[in-house]
């Protein structure tokens, strides 16, 4: 079954207390088996204390998994390696302490053999100790091509000032609200103008194409599997 196993394990987890990252990493594994539950061969868990592992079936789906991870974890001062494999499974009656599959084989050569070892193709992809990062690995078709676009994407992300994120937030949490609603509830003199000024140097519309061209491409890449099992 064609899917995408995504692998994480927490940078630095050895000077992070033992029983807080526990519960954080638990906390995030519930949180995307609740909101993904329609998308999950194996559900999200915590293996050998500090690594978050799960099987999805679409890949575009697994990307906004691992957006959903690297945004909780990171409220907690969390920060990890995310392998995501794209592949195939071979059954579905397994666990994260039993699953195999070249999608299992792929996230886990992602994460372990290309990010945490700094491997030559993954170095130019690479964030540094206090943010997450990403590398997307499969036999099947150039896979560097995805690493681009994600490292892209989280560049314009983590290189965002306070006041950006501020009015990012809020942008996001009241969809229907006018930029010039948005700049009077943060107390800007020109509320209109500051708000599109901090959206636009922010990059955030352009971070939102680019998120829809991977979800796009991802989608497109994985039809060709999806017909071939139907």
């Amino acid at each position: 079954m064609s899917c995408v196993c995504i692998a994480c394990d927490v940078k630095h987890s050895r000077q992070l207390d033992k029983e807080q990252l526990q519960k954080a990493l638990l906390k995030c594994a519930e949180h995307l088996n609740e909101e993904w539950k329609e998308e999950l061969l194996v559900p999200f868990d915590v293996r050998n204390g500090d690594e978050l592992l799960g099987v999805m079936k679409r890949y575009s789906a697994g990307y906004l998994a691992i957006e959903a991870i690297s945004t909780i974890l990171a409220v907690d001062g969390i920060y990890v390696y995310i392998g995501i494999g794209l592949g195939e499974l071979d059954t579905t009656d397994s666990t994260v302490h039993t699953m195999n599959g070249s999608a299992v084989l792929n996230a886990l050569d992602a994460r372990d053999q290309f990010l945490k070892d700094n491997h030559p193709e993954a170095k130019y992809w690479q964030f540094n100790e206090e943010n997450s990062s990403f590398f997307f690995h499969t036999k099947d078709y150039p896979y560097q091509a995805l690493n681009a676009l994600i490292f892209s994407i989280h560049e314009k992300i983590i290189n965002r000032s306070d006041k950006q994120k501020e009015v990012i937030k809020l942008v996001e949490k009241n969809k229907n609200a006018t930029y010039e609603e948005i700049g009077r509830q943060l107390g800007y003199k020109s509320p209109k103008s500051t708000v599109s000024y901090l959206l636009s140097r922010s990059d955030y519309h352009t971070v939102i194409r680019m998120k829809s061209s991977l979800i796009e491409l991802l989608d497109f890449l994985q039809e060709p599997f999806r017909e071939e099992e139907s």
